[in-house]
């Protein structure tokens, strides 16, 4: 499966440590997120991720979007 850009961003900023963990923190996100746009984004990438496996998952590089703490 392939994730844009936006999406990898996306799911760089919740924890992307596992799918699982990024699918459940994702889910506990959506209530604080108050940009309509932005949960909607949200609703669907869970979706992608809930329909992929964990092995595609993996294979994912989510470094190059995560920012670096030195900033």
């Amino acid at each position: 499966m392939i994730f844009t850009v936006e999406e990898t961003t996306l799911v760089a900023a919740f924890d992307h440590s596992s799918r699982g963990a990024a699918v459940m923190d994702m889910m506990a996100g959506l209530g604080m997120i108050e940009d309509k746009e932005l949960r909607e984004q949200v609703r669907r990438l869970k979706d992608k991720l809930k329909t992929m496996n964990d092995e595609e998952f993996m294979k994912v590089d989510f470094s190059v979007y995560e920012e670096d703490e030195n900033e």
